[in-house]
C-alpha cells in the first residue's frame, strides 16, 4: 500500500501546481486557490474511496496528501512568473497528474479486491471528475469536454500499466511508463490536434 500512497502523492503535487496556475489565471485569492488546487487534487480520488469503500478516505487517513497539495501551491506561487512564461507547462504538468493519478487509481483500487477492467475504469473517473470540478469552479470551459485527450489518454495509459502488470514487470517501471504513455499521448495530440470524432445529427 505504501508505494501506492506514494504514487498518489505524486499525482496530488502535480494537480496541485495545474490548479493553483489556472485559479491563478482566473484571479482568485489565496483561499481560492488553496482550495481550488485542493478540490482538483483530491476531488476525484475522494468520490472514488466512496465508490469502491475505501475507508477512511485518503487524505483523511494521511495528512501528507493535504500537504502534498500546500507544497505543489507553494511551488507554483514561488515559480509563477517563470512557470507562466513556459508554453504549455499547465499542460505539461496537468498531464503528469493525470499519468500519476490514473496509476494510483488503479493501484488502490485492486488492493481492495476490484478486478482489473473495473479498476481502470476507476483510475480514468479519478481523473476525470477532479479536474471536472477543478474547471467548473473557475469559470472554464472543463479540460475533458475539449478537444484535449484527457480520459483517452488516462485509458490508454491506464492500460498499458495493467498490461505491464500481467507480465510482472516491477511496479516503478510500470507506472512511469503509464505515466510517460499517458504524457506522451496528450502532446502528441497537442502536436498533430488529435480528436475524438465529433457526433452530430
Amino acid at each position: 500500500m505504501e508505494y501506492s500512497t506514494y504514487i498518489h502523492l505524486t499525482g496530488v503535487f502535480f494537480f496541485g501546481i495545474s490548479g493553483t496556475l489556472i485559479a491563478a489565471r482566473a484571479r482568485l485569492d489565496l483561499f481560492g486557490l488553496t482550495f481550488v488546487a485542493c478540490i482538483g487534487a483530491l476531488g476525484g480520488g475522494t468520490v472514488r474511496d466512496l465508490l469502491i469503500g475505501h475507508y477512511p478516505l485518503s487524505w483523511v487517513k494521511d495528512p501528507r496528501y493535504i500537504l502534498a497539495v500546500i507544497i505543489g501551491v507553494i511551488t507554483a506561487l514561488f515559480f509563477k512568473r517563470k512557470l507562466a512564461s513556459i508554453r504549455n507547462f499547465i499542460f505539461v504538468v496537468d498531464s503528469l497528474g493525470i499519468g500519476f493519478f490514473t496509476v494510483s487509481g488503479i493501484r488502490i483500487s485492486l488492493e481492495v479486491g476490484i478486478t482489473p477492467l473495473v479498476a481502470l475504469l476507476f483510475g480514468v473517473l479519478s481523473v476525470v471528475l477532479g479536474g471536472l470540478l477543478r474547471d467548473v469552479i473557475c469559470n472554464e470551459v472543463p479540460v475533458i469536454l475539449k478537444k484535449e485527450l484527457v480520459a483517452t489518454a488516462s485509458f490508454i495509459g491506464g492500460a498499458f500499466f495493467l498490461l505491464l502488470e500481467q507480465f510482472n514487470v516491477p511496479i516503478g517501471i510500470g507506472t512511469f511508463a503509464g505515466a510517460g504513455l499517458v504524457l506522451l499521448i496528450r502532446l502528441l495530440g497537442l502536436k498533430y490536434k488529435w480528436q475524438l470524432p465529433v457526433i452530430s445529427l
